[in-house]
Formats: C-alpha cells, sequence, structure tokens
C-alpha cells in the first residue's frame, strides 16, 4: 500500500476531536508488519476484550426489546459492570507509561496525536488504544502518514496499517458512540443559550 493508498484509508472513516489515551511503541523496520506478525504478538487482554465485545454484539435476545424480569435485568447489568471492571483492571496492565500519548483527534481510520519526538512519514509502531469507560481496547500496528508542525511539538497523522476487522469494528462504534455524545452536548448547549437569549 502507498502512501496516498493509506492517505484514503485514514481518510474513509471521519474523525472528531477526542482525546483517547494510546501507546505509540516504534518498531524497526524489519519487524514483521502484517496480518500473521500481528496476530502472533497481541497481547491476550486484548484477545479477551475483542472476544467479549463480540459476544455482547452477537447476544440477540439482550439486543432485542424484550423485557425481562426487573430482578433478572438488574442481576445481568450487576454482573457484566463485574466483567467490564476485570476486563479494564487486565488492560490497564498493558498500559505502558513510556509509550503513553493522547490523541488530539480519533477515529476508525486513524488518529492524530501531539508529541515532540522527530517522528517521520513512514515510521511504523504497535499501537494499543483504550478506552476503559467502554470496556474496550484494540491493538494494531499503525504508520505516520502525515506531519503537521505546531508551534513547540508536532501533530501527527497516523493510519491503522493492519488491524482485525473485529478490531476495526470496535472502532467504528467507539467513534459513533463519541461523535453521539458530542452531538447530544453540542444540542443541550444551543438549547440552553436559547433559553438565555430569551
Amino acid at each position: 500500500m502507498n502512501l496516498e493508498d493509506k492517505r484514503q484509508l485514514f481518510e474513509a472513516f471521519f474523525t472528531l476531536p477526542f482525546e483517547v489515551k494510546i501507546n505509540l511503541e516504534q518498531i524497526e523496520q524489519n519487524h514483521a508488519f502484517d496480518q500473521q506478525g500481528l496476530e502472533l504478538e497481541i497481547p491476550y487482554p486484548f484477545k479477551l476484550a475483542s472476544e467479549l465485545n463480540k459476544i455482547d454484539n452477537s447476544n440477540s435476545y439482550m439486543n432485542s426489546n424484550q423485557q425481562l424480569p426487573n430482578d433478572v435485568s438488574r442481576i445481568l447489568a450487576i454482573q457484566n459492570k463485574k466483567i467490564d471492571l476485570m476486563l479494564s483492571y487486565l488492560l490497564m496492565q498493558e498500559d505502558q507509561q513510556k509509550h503513553r500519548y493522547s490523541t488530539t483527534r480519533f477515529g476508525a481510520g486513524g488518529l492524530t496525536v501531539k508529541s515532540n519526538n522527530n517522528w517521520l512519514i513512514g515510521d511504523k509502531f504497535k499501537l494499543k488504544i483504550f478506552m476503559p469507560e467502554e470496556a474496550c481496547a484494540v491493538y494494531c500496528f499503525a504508520e505516520i502518514i502525515g506531519v503537521i508542525d505546531n508551534e513547540s511539538d508536532k501533530l501527527y497523522e497516523i493510519v491503522y496499517s493492519v488491524i482485525r476487522d473485529e478490531d476495526r469494528e470496535v472502532l467504528v462504534r467507539m467513534a459513533l458512540h463519541q461523535q453521539s455524545k458530542q452531538l447530544r452536548q453540542l444540542a443541550l448547549e444551543r438549547a440552553s443559550q436559547a433559553n438565555e437569549n430569551q
């Protein structure tokens, strides 16, 4: 895939201003940067997160609007919360402070991160994306496709170059959920301003 193809992949999915905690660990050019290499090194907690997410999304009974008795519903919600908390704990063990960054923009095709590192277009990374409030995380390979000079540091556009399909779906849902929350907040702010102006 050439740089233009990677740029199209980055832009194929919308990005939004959103801060997500990530780990970026630069890898050598001779590192296995393909699907097989990715599958071999994904840490177990990320595989577990992906499997649990798949189970949640495929549970047709829970996704249908069928009503459960209140007690059963409450017990299931408590058990689900316990699992989410344990999973978040396991995933946080994978967070390495020396590789920690926060995104300025986030999407299902890529992200933007601010850093004072002197990375170059084409530099490759192991990328860990953490969203504990969503009880999900993604591990993939990524690379820099754009650099924007910004006063004291730089903004790096990073595309997810090698990612499992199910993890891309997780990122799509995460981005849509965050966009929905941002749009709701914007609507509330506009309604509040309209009330103040009356």
